[in-house]
């Protein structure tokens, strides 16, 4: 390995946390540039995610920081219909970010790498050989190579955002043991509400939407009875899937950054873990042989991973931003219909997408799509079926 290979992270959240721990663990010199003067604030992230997915990413067991733990998802529709999916087993879990980014943070640092909080990455140049980056305070520091995980600030599809607004409430007559979905576009058109309990008190409840969002989530505070409010947090939330390219020279981009998220719900602790675990493997074998393709090993890896699930996320959002609520209302009444208000199924959170296509079937679909919709939207679901089962 090269004496004078080192990194820079700006961003000191979970993907760039993740990247610090895997790089300082492979003895590479790093950097964290975090702007906050504490990891882990502003928690701007919902936190639901699967233990198949945290222990992918090395993140499970832990010593603290899982919330709780969820055996069904329960879809609010516009009149309050109700559609729940049963879990298998309870392998989704509701994170505090708080805790999870420090506990990274403090073992990068006992790894070797250095976290430096309240240190904004403003102006990054790469001018070949060399990163020259330089902070808000201005200190000029330069690396080999920088791994940009600043999150939406730096992402480029600036269409692909919705705004999020997010808080913590006490609750009452909502299942503890459940994630609640509303979808409604009186509250928000194009994306959905949220009810995630933490306990059995308390929950985070919140929103997207690409305007009104203060009077929309009144309005959803009205719906789920929910008076006071705490820490409420306003943040994008990133749906336009992933960037062409997550490399230019020697500047790579990694989760929010690079638009690794799910476009269904704007989710990213998965899609961007995996991307900052290959990004850490790809520079780690970087400096030890120089012909390495850092594209080869992370974003042709990453791409390979995901990108027939971020494409049938895509088209789902692109469905669902079309419907009324009069189409979201007969959505839950075919789909009762069809099965009941309570569906058994072993959906894969991960990749919710294929496994819903896979297990609900072409039949189905079409059926449902032409009730819906009318028959102009079936041939239209009959070749995206085709494709893939072809793929």
């Amino acid at each position: 390995m090269s004496s004078d290979f080192n990194v820079i992270i700006a961003g000191g959240g979970l993907a760039g946390l993740l990247c610090a721990k895997e790089l300082a663990k492979k003895n590479l010199p790093v950097e964290v540039l975090e702007e906050h003067n504490e990891i882990g604030h502003p928690n701007k992230c919902s936190g639901v995610v699967s233990l198949r997915s945290l222990k992918e990413l090395g993140l499970f067991p832990m010593k603290r920081g899982v919330q709780n733990r969820f055996s069904k998802i329960m879809f609010h529709s516009p009149n309050d219909n109700k559609i729940t999916l049963k879990f298998k087993s309870t392998n989704v879990v509701v994170l505090n970010r708080y805790e999870i980014d420090n506990l990274l943070a403090d073992d990068a640092t006992r790894l070797g790498a250095k976290i430096a909080v309240g240190s904004k990455a403003e102006e990054f140049t790469d001018n070949g050989s060399s990163v020259k980056v330089r902070t808000k305070t201005n200190r000029t520091l330069s690396c080999k190579s920088l791994i940009e995980a600043r999150g939406a600030i730096s992402y480029k599809n600036k269409k692909g955002f919705y705004n999020g607004i997010q808080s913590h409430a006490s609750y009452k007559d909502f299942e503890a043991d459940h994630i609640h979905v509303f979808l409604d576009r009186r509250l928000a058109p194009g994306f959905f509400a949220w009810l995630i309990p933490i306990d059995e008190y308390t929950a985070r409840i919140g929103l997207a939407s690409r305007g009104q969002i203060i009077e929309r989530f009144k309005l959803f505070q009205k719906r789920i009875d929910v008076k006071d409010v705490l820490d409420l947090n306003i943040s994008p939330i990133i749906v336009g899937g992933p960037a062409d390219h997550f490399i230019e020279g020697r500047i790579i981009y990694v989760g929010d950054s690079a638009g690794q998220t799910k476009p269904t719900t704007g989710g990213g602790i998965y899609f961007g873990g995996v991307a900052s675990l290959l990004a850490s493997a790809a520079l780690k074998a970087k400096s030890e042989d120089p012909n390495i393709s850092i594209e080869d090993e992370y974003e042709k890896k990453w791409f390979s991973r995901f990108k027939r699930e971020v494409k049938y996320m895509k088209d789902a959002r692109s469905c669902y931003e079309k419907m009324i609520n009069k189409e979201i209302e007969k959505l839950f009444i075919i789909t009762k219909d069809v099965y009941s208000s309570q569906i058994d199924l072993e959906v894969d959170y991960d990749f919710h997408m294929s496994s819903l296509v896979r297990i609900l079937g072409l039949k189905t679909l079409l059926s449902m799509a032409v009730a819906i919709f009318g028959k102009s939207m079936r041939d239209s679901l009959h070749n995206l079926w085709t494709r893939f089962l072809k793929e």
